[in-house]
């Protein structure tokens, strides 16, 4: 922004009368004059006052040019116009004003019809002439700088109103609660590490442990039955549904819980074939009757506990969930453990949600957090609802900052066996 400088020029418009006028003729006059004042302020800015001021200070600028650097005020119920005029410089500010003021009067003269300024009804006199500003009146450096950091300041403000309005994603406790769920807390991302170590929950950090035993509490003692029969599913693929499921499930083993976990999700979660455990025999299989279960349970001491592979044989997982077979299945398995943790495929209509909790109703939802929308978890919970499934809660893996879990007496809370409950 250019420097400039700005001053200001007073001139009064009163009757030319002599002294020895009458009073009645006096006021006649100055009602007159009063009622021509915003004629008088319109004359400033007329190429008959500035192309004259232009040409004998040698300005250099157009009359438009020149207009645009003054402001005419005329005070409330007064005969006095207020010239403010601005220029690069501190002396052609001043010059500019008073030469205006100069030729005023002449302007006025030819305005009402007369030769000579003598001879014009309406005497211009100079109020107060224009002194030479020693300041700068822009750029005002403090004012722009408190200017610019307060709309900086809103502009952040305006910024996180609307990304928290227009961004959908599920990033935390506060998402997930709004939507009616219980939040069973998050799993941070994990880099470097193999799909087998990211499965093992005696191969995660301490800090990583103490969580996810947190989350087997809070899911252990709010599973309705026993067995603790319990169905991992999540709104999309891909959003570490098997990671938290087989961690809890080694979570719950390592507290001397008998613990079967069963891979279901035939469509992508595979918790066999990332351990390298062979899958030709498995759950699809058992229901489809091709082999017993005992043929398809690998009791290995991998995690501390037991793995039933998804298997090779064809079939609608759904209807495989929703089925009689499935359902004695499970009666058969309380007599051998005390958790049965199932990885189902992602839920993504009330169709999936009750063929899925048809024989187990209690659910973890498990999102990815900073990807999921929140119209797909609350599609996947409002499905599960309706379905008539006990929501357990959801677990956000890939969290950005793992909140604290809620503190708790570990004496009173212990992930001690079903079976002694």
């Amino acid at each position: 922004m250019p420097v400039a400088y700005t001053t200001d020029v007073r001139m009064v418009f009163t009757p030319n009368l002599s002294a020895q006028t009458e009073i009645a003729t006096r006021q006649v006059g100055e009602v007159y004059v009063s009622d021509r004042m915003n004629t008088y302020a319109q004359v400033v800015t007329t190429n008959q006052v500035l192309q004259p001021v232009i040409d004998s200070l040698g300005l250099g600028v157009t009359v438009h040019e020149l207009v645009e650097r003054i402001e005419v005020t005329i005070p409330s119920s007064t005969s006095v116009i207020n010239l403010s005029v601005s220029a690069p410089t501190a002396e052609e500010a001043a010059s500019t004003a008073n030469r205006i003021a100069a030729v005023m009067p002449a302007a006025i003269a030819g305005l009402e019809g007369t030769a000579t300024v003598a001879e014009s009804p309406v005497k211009v006199s100079v109020l107060q002439p224009a002194d030479i500003p020693d300041k700068a009146s822009s750029p005002k450096v403090l004012l722009n700088l408190v200017v610019a950091v307060g709309l900086a300041f809103f502009a952040a403000i305006f910024a996180a109103l609307v990304a928290d309005n227009f961004d959908t994603r599920v990033r935390g406790r506060r998402d997930v609660t709004a939507l009616g769920v219980p939040y069973l807390g998050g799993t941070p991302t994990i880099r470097g590490a193999t799909a087998r170590t990211l499965l093992q929950f005696t191969e995660q950090r301490p800090d990583l442990q103490t969580i996810l035993r947190r989350i087997a509490i809070d899911v252990l003692y709010a599973v309705d039955g026993t067995p603790a029969s319990v169905v991992f599913t999540s709104p999309r693929a891909g959003a570490g549904k098997t990671m938290v499921a087989s961690n809890i499930a080694g979570a719950l083993a390592e507290a001397g819980n008998r613990v079967v976990f069963i891979d279901a999700d035939v469509r992508g979660g595979r918790l066999a074939a990332q351990l390298g455990i062979p899958q030709t025999r498995g759950i699809t299989d058992v229901i489809s009757g091709r082999i017993e279960l005992d043929d398809s349970v690998l009791h290995t001491n991998w995690g501390g506990f037991t793995i039933v592979p998804c298997g090779g044989s064809a079939i609608d997982v759904g209807e495989m969930l929703a089925g009689e077979k499935f359902g004695a299945l499970m009666r058969d398995l309380a007599d051998h453990f005390d958790v049965v943790i199932v990885d189902a495929p992602p839920i993504t209509n009330l169709s999936e949600a009750s063929r899925f909790t048809q024989n187990i109703a209690n659910v973890v939802v498990v999102a990815e957090a900073a990807t999921t929308r929140r119209a797909e978890l609350l599609l996947a919970t409002d499905s599960l609802r309706h379905a008539g499934a006990k929501i357990l809660g959801v677990v956000l893996s890939r969290v950005r900052k793992v909140e604290p879990p809620a503190p708790a007496d570990e004496e009173d809370r212990n992930i001690e066996a079903t079976s002694s409950r």
